[in-house]
């Protein structure tokens, strides 16, 4: 019976060990997709100056037909709304980056669905750059 009972160990071993390489390569991969996520969903901007950069996405996210549903300065966080060939959702988050560089990260949801398409974050991030070069310009 103890043979049996280290046998049964074993085999216990050998299946975990099979799951856990399993899990390890999935971890892998998610980590994969959030570090290309993150690099078509984030942008430095050679400024310090947090509040402009925080004018500008709310412009741009209006230029770009979104609603604002709450916007906070202090945070550095805006969430908006557009409506259309389904619900587009953006959560965009202002923050100082090192030395003279402001990080914009945003975050998107179609129907629910995260976005993963890098369009939707080009265009953004375009009407991001027109509206901080009107405001540098001071053209309204």
């Amino acid at each position: 019976m103890p043979r049996l009972s280290r046998f049964s160990l074993l085999l216990l071993l050998s299946i975990l060990g099979a799951c856990q390489t399993d899990s390890r390569q999935h971890v892998l991969a998610t980590t994969n997709s959030q570090v290309a996520q993150r690099a078509i969903s984030t942008r430095a901007f050679d400024t310090e100056d947090r509040a402009t950069v925080f004018r500008g996405v709310l412009s741009a996210l209006q230029d770009l037909g979104f609603v604002v549903d709450r916007a906070d300065p202090t945070l550095g966080t805006v969430s908006a709304t557009r409506f259309g060939n389904g619900v587009v959702r953006f959560t965009v988050t202002v923050r100082p980056g090192r030395g003279p560089r402001t990080i914009v990260r945003a975050s998107g949801q179609l129907n629910q669905h995260e976005l993963s398409d890098p369009a939707p974050f080009q265009r953004f991030y375009e009407a991001l750059s027109q509206a901080l070069f009107l405001q540098a310009n001071q053209i309204d």
